[in-house]
């Protein structure tokens, strides 16, 4: 069940809101706690694990609004409602561009009370499944073939410049060669399950890749093509320096608070399905709005900028690793008007898609 904080500094007011008919209803929430400011909720906030809080506006000490900017700076509860009457809804629209989840206008209808936990339920399960994914990833991680002590050194080494590729893959070629006895086919199987964790590691999530990899359309070279280590170390050299081009695309930020990665995620997992800054908004449950802003103030980049380049980055990829006529590449990414596609791409790139692909392929 989730657990459920009521802060109002009117005792008869979390009295009312305690006795009303919806808790008796629902199976998936549970009042565990209650305050009268929003100091003292801080405090509980702090000290144990509530899922969804229901707050007054109107409070000595700290107000409503306070409580909800700190516990969203701070992550402390994942679903904010905001209790308001008629003559304060300015209040409650400034706590919607906060981050609350929505508000209840005093006195509480017991209907639309019903209705609010519903949709706050659905938020919350769909937050708990993302997590559930977000740790089944990591789990996936740790259980890897490729050591996790191996994979986070490499990773350092990686992010710190293209130079220091070569010296990281030699290392790791040593060690990757001292466990197979030499052997070239066992090396690369082994080679190609660490360059996903690298990434993966670097980007802190396995679902990232899928942009710059795709599996079943890369070509990989042979293993009959290397002579030597020093042809292989070259080679692993080279996806290296492709590596970094990519993360210094990609990681715009250094330590991006939660909320911003799923959102990046969300556009990482779905550049093909025709996302936008209205689906993305609807399917967290907050406005386009503070969706957009929330981004920007973060991320230094509009929402709708990096959607675009992550479409022209698998535009450019799908052009090089794959047969794909330009045209099937715009409708992947959601482009109707191939010519308008083909402009959008060449002022991001600098070469129409056709030229892109003559200069950049190597058969």
């Amino acid at each position: 069940m989730y657990k459920v904080l009521i802060v109002d500094d009117q005792k008869i007011l979390r009295y009312d809101l305690k006795r009303m008919k919806v808790w008796d209803e629902t199976k998936d929430f549970v009042i565990a706690g209650e305050a009268e400011n929003g100091r003292d909720a801080l405090e509980m906030l702090r000290s144990s694990s509530f899922d969804l809080l229901i707050t007054d506006i109107k409070m000595p000490v700290i107000d409503g609004i306070e409580l909800l900017k700190t516990v969203y700076e701070e992550k402390l509860c994942p679903c904010v409602v905001l209790l308001s009457d008629y003559t304060e809804f300015e209040y409650a629209r400034e706590g919607l561009l906060h981050g609350a989840f929505d508000y209840l206008g005093k006195p509480v209808d017991n209907q639309v009370f019903t209705e609010l936990l519903a949709r706050a339920k659905t938020f919350l399960d769909q937050r708990k499944i993302e997590q559930e994914k977000i740790k089944q990833w990591e789990d996936l991680a740790d259980k890897a073939f490729y050591p996790s002590d191996y994979v986070d050194k490499i990773a350092e080494l990686l992010i710190k410049a293209q130079d220091e590729a070569l010296m990281a893959t030699s290392n790791m070629l040593g060690t990757v060669g001292a466990a197979v006895d030499y052997d070239f086919k066992k090396a690369m199987i082994i080679l190609e399950n660490a360059s996903d964790q690298i990434i993966s590691k670097v980007l802190e999530s396995h679902q990232w890749i899928k942009l710059y990899t795709d599996i079943e359309k890369i070509k990989r070279p042979s293993y009959s093509q290397y002579q030597g280590w020093d042809d292989l170390c070259k080679h692993i050299h080279s996806e290296c320096g492709k590596f970094l081009n990519f993360l210094k695309k990609f990681v715009i930020w250094k330590d991006v608070d939660t909320f911003i990665k799923s959102v990046c995620l969300e556009v990482l997992n779905n550049i093909e399905n025709h996302i936008s800054v209205k689906t993305i908004s609807e399917s967290l449950f907050i406005s386009k709005a503070y969706l957009s802003e929330k981004f920007k103030k973060v991320t230094g980049v509009s929402l709708s900028d990096y959607i675009n380049m992550v479409k022209m980055e698998r535009a450019k990829y799908l052009l090089t690793a794959t047969s794909m006529k330009s045209y099937e590449i715009a409708d992947s990414l959601g482009y109707k008007d191939h010519e308008y596609f083909s402009k959008v791409f060449k002022k991001y790139a600098g070469l129409s898609p056709t030229t892109f692909r003559k200069v950049n392929v190597s058969i």
